[in-house]
């Protein structure tokens, strides 16, 4: 019997040795090998970690573990120690540093709760919450910033896990940023004191500004460059659970957290923020005609109203005029011309 069992542990132990090797070898060729020179001596450390990573992931996945949880740590400080590394011999404004950033933290934060957001503060401590909030705001800036670079780095040959869905993952940024913002160890995004929050603190007022103009800019990129990939991303016939429903959804967000903050200060302006006011009644509308069209459930449909009601500044455009759950009571004095039918 103990013959027996020494010979299953050592069966298993070559095929742990063969898939490692294995899977090194594969992250070689594509990421040493077809890398661009520049990056060929700090994806010798990524490989590393990525091999370590792909059994992190399992794990995480698997029994749905955090990613700080303790049986996590003989694969995660190796695994990030290696991504460090490798990341101390990056240019600071290299974009592949969001690819390396999306894999290790972004995505490992994805399997640990289903993609289920909002929660970060009171799943992790304060202090890990607000350091990975930061990383994800300053790595959509670095998103957007080289993503010419990240698509030439494609075209030419070097793919990894971020270049080949390029647009996907920039939303999947932005909805986690948007929903994990408010650091509320309560863990719900849309409450009173995560909107007062956003009415007063000029540092998330100014991040959401920036954050919509590079949306703003990334999605016009992916329209006239890409517009194959921009069909297939945003594309209502993805279903309720997609990017379609995030973009817009996040759409509505942001702009009215901008206005809450100008209005709560008394520096808006009617016809200088008029775009914010359009993009909210843009993405209303398409939400709506979306829900409607694509027959989706009765829930689904009440919960896009009550998120629309949360967020409701009465005045806007002249509609939903009497319809606002919105607990801070913010309003517009705008006059507007009457529509055409």
């Amino acid at each position: 019997m103990t013959k027996l069992f020494k010979n299953i542990v050592i069966v298993i132990l070559v095929i742990f040795v063969i898939q490692i090797s294995s899977s090194y070898y594969i992250n070689y060729q594509k990421h040493i090998i077809l890398a661009p020179s520049h990056l060929k001596e700090a994806n010798k450390d990524y490989i590393i970690a990525k091999v370590i990573g792909d059994y992190y992931a399992f794990f995480i996945k698997t029994f749905r573990l955090q990613t700080d949880n303790i049986f996590l740590y003989p694969l995660r400080e190796p695994m990030m120690y290696f991504y460090k590394q490798g990341l101390n011999k990056l240019d600071s404004n290299e974009p592949i540093r969001v690819s390396w950033f999306n894999e290790f933290e972004l995505i490992m934060y994805n399997h640990s709760n289903n993609g289920k957001y909002g929660s970060l503060a009171r799943d992790y401590s304060h202090g890990y919450a607000k350091k990975f909030i930061d990383d994800i705001y300053f790595n959509i800036e670095l998103f957007n910033q080289g993503k010419e670079t990240l698509n030439i780095y494609h075209s030419s040959g070097y793919q990894n896990e971020l270049t080949t869905t390029l647009l996907q993952n920039f939303l999947h940024f932005i909805q986690v940023y948007i929903n994990d913002y408010h650091l509320n160890q309560n863990g719900f995004p849309l409450n009173k004191e995560n909107l007062e929050k956003v009415s007063n603190s000029v540092d998330l007022y100014e991040r959401f500004k920036a954050i919509d103009k590079h949306s703003d800019e990334f999605i016009e990129y992916y329209k006239i460059h890409y517009p194959k990939e921009y069909d297939a991303v945003i594309n209502p016939k993805r279903g309720w659970h997609s990017d379609y429903r995030d973009y817009y959804l996040n759409m509505l967000k942001i702009s009215s957290y901008i206005l809450f903050y100008k209005i709560n200060q008394d520096i808006f302006d009617c016809n200088v923020d008029n775009n914010y006011l359009i993009k909210i009644d843009n993405a209303k509308t398409t939400l709506r005609n979306f829900v409607f069209e694509h027959k989706v459930s009765t829930d689904n449909k009440e919960l896009l109203e009550r998120v629309i009601r949360y967020l409701h500044i009465k005045n806007l455009l002249n509609i939903d005029l009497q319809i606002s759950d919105n607990p801070i009571n913010l309003e517009i004095k705008c006059i507007y011309k009457e529509r055409e039918n």
